[in-house]
């Protein structure tokens, strides 16, 4: 049991993470696509990137993980359809307002919903690798010091490695000032994230987090037309992820043992 725990729980998770902070530099951040719009590496960069080493590669570790029992559907964020969807609704109605309230997306609609087509894919891969994978191994690592203690450190040490990401990406992302504001965003994120337990709705609050803190450091044609490419690999991110839902949820029940009266 310890040789798993130290391999599965930790060492894998982190190797994970590792990779797709490299992928993200050398297909992100090194060739500044963020920067400057370019569709082939910006479709490479999410299919390599955020698609297979985001959300495939940590599903393939989660299911080692159900095997185990370290983990079940519910700690992962996997839930019913109808908690899902109500819990994204809520989540995005309320980012929705106040982003349109209280930033400079106010005056500029066309520029949020680009914003947040773009920055779903990378979403999507940050909940999954910073939070699904690392952060509930991590939490399963610490449990037995009890769930205060395996949480706490879950949030800080994921919402650390969350902004710390940010290195990875072209400038001026990966500039001090912003990276403390992407390492904030992680910590609330996290939070949000071990509060809610739910992949959908956390992937919108990071978006949103994100759209914040980032769209103003990205090219200006990202914010100022609709480009079917964009859109087409944030739909194609999405799909990825409902279909890794599916095939989790038919491989791996999680049954709730009712509690006998004394």
């Amino acid at each position: 049991m310890f040789r798993y725990t130290n391999n599965r729980l930790l060492i894998i998770p982190f190797i994970i993470y590792i990779l797709w902070v490299l992928e993200t530099f050398l297909l992100e951040g090194s060739l500044g696509v963020f920067t400057r719009y370019q569709p082939l590496p910006l479709l490479l960069y999410t299919i390599f990137a955020n698609i297979i080493m985001g959300i495939a590669v940590p599903i393939v570790c989660l299911r080692s993980a159900f095997i185990s029992g370290a983990i079940n559907m519910f700690q992962i964020g996997f839930r019913s359809l109808r908690r899902t969807v109500l819990a994204a609704i809520v989540t995005g109605l309320i980012g929705y307002e106040l982003l349109v309230n209280f930033s400079a997306f106010a005056f500029n609609r066309l520029a949020l919903l680009n914003a947040i087509v773009l920055l779903i894919p990378v979403a999507i891969a940050s909940v999954m690798v910073c939070f699904t994978l690392l952060g509930t191994h991590l939490q399963a690592f610490v449990r037995k010091r009890g769930v205060s203690v395996s949480i706490v450190t879950s949030v800080i040490i994921t919402g650390v490695l969350f902004g710390l990401t940010g290195i990875a990406h072209s400038p001026p992302i990966n500039q001090t000032n912003i990276i403390l504001l992407l390492i904030l965003t992680g910590i609330a994120s996290a939070v949000f994230f071990f509060s809610v337990r739910d992949v959908y709705a956390s992937t919108l609050f990071v978006t949103f987090g994100m759209a914040l803190v980032l769209f103003k450091q990205t090219d200006s044609f990202y914010s100022n037309q609709i480009e079917p490419l964009i859109y087409g690999i944030s739909l194609l991110s999405i799909v990825c992820l409902i279909f890794c839902h599916w095939y989790l949820s038919k491989n791996f029940k999680t049954i709730k043992i009712p509690i006998k009266a004394k």
